[in-house]
């Protein structure tokens, strides 16, 4: 299977190198070019269908993926890789959800790679709005990756931070009648998605580590995210990336409105007070349609986002039939989040068994297609999780793998004996041995403690 996707991402270096020779020769509109760019972003593609993203880069003088060099095709492209290393170009990333014109804009900039004259260049190009999905850079950068993941880390803590000092705020003015501060919630969706765009991996591992926080809003903003991250998978277009956001934000919009005594409260609920909490999709839809700036697909997520895909939820769907697509992404955004956390009406559940029983749930519960693309998404071990392994290994998840959501990438910490490992590695699940078993299943998801942490 590894060599699988070796193959078609040689071929795909191949038909770059193609498009690239083409254009140059017969120019940007001409028949030829069109044909030699469909061909390569056709398969490209097929390619982040199966990875969701791919990463090739210049080693030495041959071209590289997965720091394996293509000795056998190097030689063939020396002017174009001569090229990529005289413009410091060494690495090009590409991630799900690109777009024909990107490509077509990313061989624009190719062309003129001859003009820029450092990284910075490129920085600036590549951060232009229209190409979002492909990113450019040099390799070898690993202490400016380990500041830019700080950097990172400082940017989404920062988005929590102001995210909940914005929904406690909004609780008060839900509680007083006063109007709801849309143009911040736009504001704080705007750095999830810039986020989301920037490093889509990371952010899942952030997420993951943040869903016991102590903060009442975390919830909410962690169903923001994971509902953006299903419409990412979808390809829905990025201009509806802020409504989306908002929507699910604001999902717990009546809920909000009871839940300083009921919420915070330890221990179970009274009949009395589930029954006040069970009105709250009815409230938060009528509150969020009074206020003026609130998109409407909020309210309708409000109201919807405890139906069920069956129907068997609250409150009772009397006009249409069908649910909104993303009222259906929030309900299975805010059942994952709300099952693996910490609540005062529910124990919270391992990775795997959140995951079975959503699976079972399946067309109950939830649609199954977006059920099916939430866990190729997210994978059955949220990254940032501690598992332990077959082998006795333990390490923590840093990958999903969208060939097996349960096989995903984990670095190993501790050996088998449980030692820290001096120089932690990281395997591929799916990897087999001569006899086609795999290499390393894992066993269990565990708690970090004072034996075992990232």
């Amino acid at each position: 299977m590894a060599s699988d996707i070796r193959e078609k991402v040689k071929q795909f270096v191949l038909k770059m190198v193609h498009a690239f020779n083409t254009r140059e020769m017969y120019g940007a509109g001409h028949k030829l070019t069109n044909e030699a760019v469909s061909e390569l972003y056709a398969l490209l593609s097929e390619i982040l269908l199966e990875e969701g993203s791919l990463t090739i880069g210049i080693v030495g003088d041959e071209v590289a993926f997965q720091k394996e060099p293509f000795y056998e095709i190097s030689k063939g492209i020396k002017p174009f890789i001569e090229r990529l290393k005289s413009a410091k170009a060494e690495k090009i990333s590409f991630s799900r959800g690109v777009t024909k014109d990107e490509v077509d804009e990313f061989f624009l900039i190719i062309s003129n790679l001859r003009k820029l004259s450092n990284i910075d260049d490129y920085e600036s190009v590549f951060g232009r709005p229209n190409i979002t999905h492909i990113v450019i850079g040099e390799l070898g950068l690993e202490k400016e990756e380990k500041q830019e993941e700080a950097d990172f880390d400082e940017a989404v803590k920062k988005t929590y931070e102001e995210g909940s000092a914005y929904l406690e705020e909004t609780i008060d003015n839900i509680k007083e009648n006063k109007p709801i501060d849309v143009s911040t919630a736009r504001k704080i969706i705007s750095g999830i998605t810039t986020n989301l765009l920037r490093n889509k991996d990371l952010l899942k591992i952030l997420t993951s580590t943040r869903s016991h926080d102590e903060s009442t809003f975390v919830h909410e903003i962690n169903v923001a995210i994971f509902t953006m991250l299903q419409a990412e998978a979808l390809g829905i277009d990025k201009s509806y990336f802020n409504e989306i956001g908002v929507a699910a934000l604001l999902h717990d919009a009546g809920k909000m409105a009871v839940s300083g005594s009921i919420i915070r409260k330890p221990g179970k609920l009274t009949d009395e007070e589930m029954g006040e909490i069970s009105l709250h999709p009815v409230n938060g839809a009528k509150i969020l349609l009074d206020l003026e700036g609130v998109p409407v697909l909020a309210a309708i997520s409000a109201f919807e986002h405890h139906v069920r895909y069956d129907k068997s939820g609250y409150p009772k769907k009397i006009f249409g039939d069908k649910l909104n697509l993303i009222s259906m992404m929030t309900t299975i955004a805010d059942f994952y989040d709300a099952v693996r956390s910490e609540r005062s009406y529910a124990e919270s559940f391992s990775p795997e068994k959140t995951y079975k029983e959503m699976i079972e749930l399946k067309g109950k519960f939830f649609h199954p297609d977006l059920l099916d693309n939430f866990f190729s998404i997210i994978g059955v071990y949220t990254p940032g999780t501690l598992v332990e392994l077959d082998t006795k290994e333990t390490g923590i998840v840093v990958k999903e793998s969208s060939l097996d959501v349960e096989r995903p990438w984990v670095e190993v910490l501790y050996n088998k004996k449980g030692e820290k490992i001096k120089k932690p590695f990281t395997v591929n699940l799916l990897e087999e041995d001569e006899k086609g078993s795999y290499k390393r299943t894992i066993v269990r998801s565990i708690a970090p403690s004072d034996k075992f942490s990232a």
